[in-house]
């Protein structure tokens, strides 16, 4: 692959993606970015805190709700096509820094005209994410996996609005992995190789 590659992370509530793309990043010795990492390199281009996390990979109709709910919060991001925006300027300019590692945020279609791209996608079955869920929280499983399955729609939700609801599907990624089938080292590995055999 090119000098000047992004790896886009894509994945499942709990399946294990950010946990891959930090490994991945130190493997390759790259930038990794997740949420936290965006939003410093956000405040560091001087967007106001706050505007980036609002839109944090919620369907459009969660935004509109949060804003009218509590509107003192978003001053100078007064719809969400400025939230977007700002978003879509923080990951080109993460990504224009060099290769990196960027989960999560659809950064594969926001980046992808402008820059080679290996989109990863990331699950794992349910009842495995289910009872990982549960070693955190005192729930039900029943309500866990009502939590999880939440979770994923609305990062469904979130990718859809803007593409053609491709979110998870095989055919919209470079490549897709199940943590239930494979260990994270296994698939770090063929990752890896992938890229040192572009």
């Amino acid at each position: 692959m090119e000098n000047n590659f992004v790896i886009c992370i894509g994945r499942q509530y709990l399946s294990g993606g950010k946990e891959i793309g930090k490994m991945l990043a130190q493997r390759l010795g790259v930038a990794f970015y997740d949420s936290a990492m965006l939003r410093e390199k956000a405040k560091a281009l001087g967007i106001e805190e706050g505007i980036f996390d609002m839109f944090d990979e919620k369907p459009t109709k969660s935004f509109l709700f949060n804003a009218v709910m509590d509107p003192y919060s978003i001053d100078s991001a007064v719809n969400e096509g400025k939230v977007i925006e700002v978003q879509r300027r923080v990951i080109l300019e993460a990504a224009s820094k060099g290769p990196c590692v960027i989960v999560g945020r659809r950064a594969d279609k926001i980046v992808e005209e402008d820059i080679n791209v290996l989109s990863i996608f990331i699950g794992a079955d349910i009842e495995d994410r289910v009872e990982k869920y549960l070693e955190s929280e005192k729930v039900s499983p029943r309500n866990a996996r009502r939590a999880v399955e939440r979770k994923d729609r609305e990062r469904a939700s979130y990718y859809n609005y803007f593409g053609d609801g491709a979110w998870g599907r095989a055919n919209n990624y470079t490549m897709c992995f199940s943590t239930s089938k494979m260990s994270k080292e296994e698939i770090v590995d063929m990752i890896c190789h992938y890229l040192q055999n572009k």
